[in-house]
C-alpha cells in the first residue's frame, strides 16, 4: 500500500470497501505534487438503473459489491479503487501509463465483469464503460485529469458501451460531456418523437413505419418488428444488416423469460441464455444469427396486442449492449401503440 494511505485517515465506502472518491482525488493530487506518473480511470456500470428498477436496491447493492471485489482482485497491487456516486468507480494506477499496459488491464476488467455471475440476475450480462487519462501527458491537476477521463468515458458511452477509451487530446479534447439536464432534455426529445411519429397520421400503420425508420437509423438496430401470437405483422430491416431473414419467435418462450414488472426482456448476449438454462430461446435466436435482442409487450390494462421486438446480429467478437435509454424508448413506443389500439378498437393484424 502506498505511504499516502498509511499516513492519512482515508475514508472508505461502507458498501464496497473501496476508497471514497474524495480520497482518490486527494491521492491523485499527492502523486502530482511528487511528480509521480499515473493513470486516472473512471468506470461506470452500464444500465445500472435497469438493474435497480427490475431487481430492487438490495440486489443492486450486491451487484456493486461483487463488481468492486472483482476489480480489486484484478488490479491487486497495481492500483487503488475508489467509489463515487451510485455505480461510478475510479482507479489510480501509479506508474502505469504505457498504452499497451493500460489496454491489457482495461480489457481484462471488461472481460471479467462480462463473465461475472450473480445468481439473482443470472440471465443478465454485466458491462462497464471505462474512460482514462494519464499524468503528466494529459493534465497537471487532479480535477483536470478527472475531466479528461470523463470525456473519454463519455466517448465510450456514445460508442455503444462495454468498452474503454484512453484519452487522446487530438480525438477527445473537444468533447463536452452532457450534464444531467442535457441528458434529460435529450431523452424528452426522443420520447416526444415517439408520440409525434405515432400520432401524426390517422393511419397507425404509417406512423409505425415512420417510427421504425427513425429507431433503425438512430440506434442502428438491425431488425425491428411487431409480432402477434402467430406471426410477424410489420418489420423494418436495416439496409446494412448482415441478416435479412428474421422469423417469428414464439411468445411463450419470450414471456417465460420476461421481467413481469417492466414487461421487458432484453438479452445483450444470447450465450447467457445457455448459462441460465434457457436453451429453447437460445436455439431460436441462434438460428437467426441474433446476438442480442429486446422485447417489449404491447399491452394496455389487461389487453395484450403483441410484442415490439428489436434484434442485433453482431459477430462473436462484437457485442451490442442495450442502453437503458434505448429500452426505455422501445417500451414507450410499445405502450403508446397499445394505447392507440385500445382507444381506436383496432388490432395489429388489421393495420
Amino acid at each position: 500500500m502506498d505511504s499516502f494511505f498509511r499516513e492519512n485517515e482515508v475514508k472508505t465506502d461502507l458498501l464496497t470497501k473501496a476508497y471514497s472518491q474524495e480520497a482518490i482525488l486527494d491521492y491523485a493530487s499527492f502523486l502530482i505534487d511528487n511528480k509521480q506518473p499515473f493513470s486516472y480511470v473512471l468506470l461506470n456500470l452500464d444500465n445500472f438503473s435497469y438493474i435497480k428498477d427490475a431487481f430492487g436496491s438490495d440486489i443492486a447493492d450486491k451487484v456493486l459489491n461483487s463488481i468492486s471485489l472483482e476489480i480489486m482482485d484484478i488490479i491487486d497491487e497495481q492500483g487503488v479503487l475508489g467509489r463515487g456516486v451510485d455505480d461510478d468507480f475510479s482507479i489510480i494506477f501509479k506508474g502505469l501509463t504505457e498504452y499497451d499496459e493500460l489496454w491489457n488491464v482495461c480489457h481484462t476488467i471488461l472481460v471479467k465483469i462480462n463473465e461475472l455471475q450473480i445468481a439473482e440476475i443470472a440471465d443478465q450480462t454485466l458491462t462497464l464503460t471505462i474512460g482514462l487519462s494519464r499524468y503528466p501527458e494529459n493534465a497537471e491537476t487532479a480535477q483536470d485529469l478527472q475531466f479528461c477521463a470523463e470525456k473519454a468515458l463519455y466517448r465510450g458511452k456514445t460508442k455503444g458501451r462495454n468498452c474503454f477509451v484512453i484519452y487522446i487530446p487530438e480525438k477527445h479534447a473537444n468533447i463536452i460531456p452532457k450534464d444531467e439536464k442535457q441528458r434529460a432534455l435529450g431523452a424528452m426529445s426522443l420520447h416526444s418523437n415517439v408520440f409525434r411519429f405515432l400520432t401524426a397520421n390517422e393511419d397507425l400503420r404509417l406512423g409505425i413505419i415512420s417510427l421504425f425508420n427513425f429507431i433503425s437509423s438512430y440506434f442502428e438496430v438491425d431488425h425491428l418488428c411487431i409480432q402477434t401470437e402467430k406471426k410477424i405483422c410489420m418489420q423494418k430491416i436495416h439496409p446494412l444488416s448482415k441478416n435479412k431473414d428474421f422469423r417469428y419467435i414464439r411468445h411463450d418462450l419470450i414471456r417465460s423469460n420476461m421481467n413481469k414488472l417492466t414487461e421487458v426482456l432484453y438479452i445483450s448476449d444470447t450465450k447467457n441464455l445457455i448459462r441460465a438454462h434457457h436453451d429453447d430461446l437460445y436455439g431460436v435466436l441462434a438460428e437467426q444469427g441474433i446476438s442480442s435482442t429486446c422485447f417489449c409487450e404491447i399491452s394496455y390494462r389487461n389487453e395484450v396486442y403483441g410484442m415490439l421486438r428489436a434484434d442485433m446480429t453482431c459477430s462473436e467478437n462484437e457485442k451490442r449492449m442495450w442502453r437503458y435509454s434505448e429500452m426505455d424508448l422501445l417500451l414507450t413506443a410499445a405502450k403508446t401503440i397499445a394505447l392507440i389500439l385500445h382507444y381506436t378498437g383496432k388490432k395489429i393484424e388489421n393495420l
